[in-house]
């Protein structure tokens, strides 16, 4: 892959990763944001601080504010300029480097990538932020799929979809990832408000956890049983058919890459497929009992070390070749 191809290739993985970041934000936000509406009379254990931990983004935003609530969570993670994984800042990277190789995607992913920047920078932020975040994270979520239906119709599946599609799920499996640990370490080891005020509490978190991947009517599907922590744990982690689950997303890390170096199963070109091979056999073959009685928290804290790793391991391996240590 010469220079140039490591250009290309850096900013399609980059824009799939940013859309895929500002769409994951978008939901989580506007799911939060409901169900506390709906269930405003429950005292909540859970309630804003874990969406900057899930953003990994703790140690800014306490910089910056000094109580998490629906007004500084929402400006935080939306709009800030100085928060590169806000809405606002992920589409406008995501823009800038759809620009710099405009010549190498489709005519309709550009407009529609830059329609969805002008967008976004049309909102009134003290206007949204006083009326919620429902409307600006809809209209953010629906641009975010747009944009990849667009991609998918328009764009050749050659190398550089790959990257596209390697971007896509990285970030889909490191943002289940942290959710699945944040809000189990909340939900399931947090302190208890009494017993009937917290089952009713546990039973709306969690179904805003499948909401907010999309997958509540899927798990009903597959369980036909009461919402359990373990359950909605073994759905986001193992299920090898949702498309938000961690498992399904690291077997299209591994099929991106394999498509890339044309290396074929049982072998590894480089570190990243090595990696991401380690990890999608745990995945395959663990089941949940086993993970909790390793420790949930420290499983999945070892998964998102994985999955940085294998972003870095991918940059060394397309991006960076050229340059001398």
């Amino acid at each position: 892959m010469s220079a140039m191809l490591s250009r290309i290739a850096d900013s399609l993985f980059w824009i799939a990763r940013y859309i895929q970041r500002a769409e994951d934000t978008a939901r989580i936000l506007d799911v939060n944001y409901h169900t506390m509406l709906e269930q405003s009379h429950v005292p909540y254990r859970v309630r804003w601080e874990p969406l900057i931990a899930m953003a990994g983004e703790e140690k800014p935003f306490r910089q910056l504010y000094t109580k998490a609530n629906s007004q500084t969570v929402f400006e935080f993670l939306a709009f800030r300029s100085d928060n590169p994984s806000s809405i606002v800042q992920c589409i406008t990277r995501a823009r800038e480097n759809a620009r710099t190789i405009r010549e190498r995607i489709s005519r309709e992913m550009w407009e529609d990538i830059n329609g969805v920047y002008h967008m976004v920078k049309r909102f009134d932020q003290a206007n949204e932020i006083a009326a919620g975040p429902h409307r600006f994270c809809d209209a953010v979520k629906f641009a975010c799929h747009r944009f990849h239906g667009v991609t998918d119709a328009t764009l050749p599946h050659d190398e550089g979809w790959e990257f596209l599609r390697i971007g896509w799920a990285l970030e889909r499996a490191e943002a289940t990832t942290r959710l699945v640990d944040v809000e189990y370490h909340n939900l399931v080891e947090g302190p208890l408000v009494g017993v009937a005020a917290g089952a009713v509490a546990d039973n709306h978190q969690w179904m805003a956890v499948l909401k907010s991947v999309g997958a509540y009517e899927a798990f009903h599907r597959r369980y036909h049983s009461p919402i359990r922590p373990e359950k909605v744990a073994e759905m986001l982690m193992l299920d090898a058919r949702h498309p938000r689950s961690i498992r399904f997303n690291t077997a299209e890390v591994q099929d991106g890459l394999r498509a890339i170096s044309g290396t074929g199963a049982g072998s590894y070109a480089n570190e990243a497929e090595r990696l991401t091979g380690k990890v999608l056999e745990g995945l395959r073959y663990d089941t949940i009992d086993e993970i909790l009685s390793r420790g949930l928290h420290a499983y999945l804290g070892g998964l998102v070390k994985n999955f940085r790793a294998i972003g870095e391991d991918i940059a060394r391996s397309y991006f960076y070749y050229s340059v001398v240590a």
